[in-house]
């Protein structure tokens, strides 16, 4: 945990405090349920959170809110926060590199996070539904209309918060962007798993045990065949990332570039604390915006002088082959204008349509600083690289010709902070 920022120690150390609070002054008042029904859903709150969907964006959702909205209904907010923080504590996730991720080879303070928001989260959401005039193991549904919605509102916003202040404090983003954006997301997914909670629950009290397997397996299908979809989505980038490389294979002076591009546009549009859904398309079309050289003949791609002027106009056709190749890709369709536009200039001197200022997509003006930045940064046939200081110069020269101004600026910062920062951590 020594590598863990001191603000995120302490927000651990806090929400393990108010959870365990909570359970003390919940157990002054609520009781746990039978322990027959304690296990079961406790094993049906294993099993939900153990089937992650990892998103390509980052994170998982799972379908675990199910069990936890149940279990409130079921047995009220004590033990709806003891069976979350069992599903949260003995889960066992299959990590994209095809590992397992359990209780044993997790750090600590990720267990006790997990947990602690867990009971937080859905202990509060159960004192809602209670107070709102939600009845606990009841079969009259008509009147928990009500406190059952403000429950799924409640764990919505707190699941959010408590997620998004750790993402917060871990990336040092924007709270309001990360927690706008994560509701954004959130929200719908908790109310359609919700409903099924609650019919989940109804079947329990009315028909037992083996009515929920009826609806639990379903929800378990309709997870794996998300899951499917998220697969075939990254199967799309794996194949287009292989193209990548395949293209920059042809020429060993452009190896890594795209890889880098996407560091720094996404460092930049991060400090723009621009929308995760625009981040994901700066993301796509970092790794994509040279992908219109496979158009391009070998011998001027490889060729060790300058360019003549015939061959610099075949050179500036890459970006149109690159969104024509794209355009027909459905989840690639909002990087499309991205990957088309990334060589226009701010003085409206660059191509392929010569467009200029804010009429150039603000996504393609970020990605135009990092892939230049790369480029000057990078060994060419022609060329040596520059330093990273020479490099930030011609940035601040080209701002308000070739580059967004203001974009410009942020960049330098950016870098010119990381470069004092890696200069520090060489001196110690």
């Amino acid at each position: 945990m020594s590598n863990i920022p001191n603000r995120v120690k302490t927000y651990i150390f806090v929400m393990s405090l108010i959870a365990l609070s909570l359970v003390v002054c919940l157990s002054k008042t609520y009781n746990i349920i039978n322990i027959k029904t304690l296990i079961f859903f406790s094993i049906l709150a294993v099993i939900s959170e153990s089937f992650l969907i990892q998103l390509y964006a980052g994170g998982a959702v799972s379908v675990g809110f199910a069990i936890s909205l149940a279990a409130i209904i079921i047995g009220g907010p004590l033990t709806a926060g003891v069976i979350t923080a069992i599903g949260f504590a003995f889960r066992t996730v299959k990590t994209p590199n095809r590992g397992y991720v359990h209780i044993f080879n997790t750090p600590y303070y990720k267990t006790v996070f997990n947990i602690s928001q867990g009971i937080v989260n859905t202990g509060l959401a159960g004192m809602v539904y209670v107070y709102t005039g939600g009845e606990v193991y009841t079969d009259n549904f008509v009147f928990a209309v009500i406190p059952i919605l403000f429950t799924m509102i409640t764990y919505a916003i707190l699941n959010t918060t408590t997620i998004s202040t750790l993402m917060s404090l871990l990336s040092e983003k924007n709270f309001y962007v990360v927690w706008t954006e994560n509701l954004k997301n959130i929200f719908p997914n908790m109310i359609g798993v919700g409903t099924i909670g609650v019919i989940i629950a109804l079947a329990y009290i009315s028909y037992g045990p083996g009515a929920v397997l009826l609806f639990f397996g379903p929800l378990l299908l309709a997870r794996y065949s998300f899951k499917l979809y998220m697969e075939m989505k990254q199967v799309y980038m794996d194949t287009i990332q292989v193209l990548t490389k395949t293209i920059e294979a042809k020429d060993p002076y452009t190896s890594g570039h795209a890889s880098r591009v996407q560091e720094y546009a996404v460092k930049l549009a991060r400090a723009l604390n621009l929308k995760d859904k625009k981040i994901e398309n700066i993301k796509r079309a970092a790794i994509l915006h040279d992908i219109g050289k496979i158009g391009i003949d070998d011998r001027i791609l490889k060729k060790p002088d300058k360019l003549t002027e015939d061959e610099y106009n075949k050179i500036k056709e890459h970006p149109l082959i690159g969104a024509r190749i794209i355009k027909d890709v459905d989840f690639l369709k909002d990087v499309v204008d991205i990957v088309k536009y990334h060589h226009e200039r701010y003085d409206g001197k660059g191509y392929p349509e010569g467009i200029k200022g804010e009429k150039i997509p603000q996504e393609a003006a970020i990605l135009s600083i990092a892939d230049a930045f790369d480029a000057i940064t990078s060994d060419r046939p022609y060329r040596k690289a520059l330093s990273i200081e020479d490099a930030l110069k011609e940035i601040k020269k080209n701002a308000g010709t070739q580059f967004n101004p203001k974009l410009s600026e942020i960049f330098v910062k950016i870098v010119s902070k990381e470069r004092k920062r890696e200069m520090q951590t060489d001196v110690n």
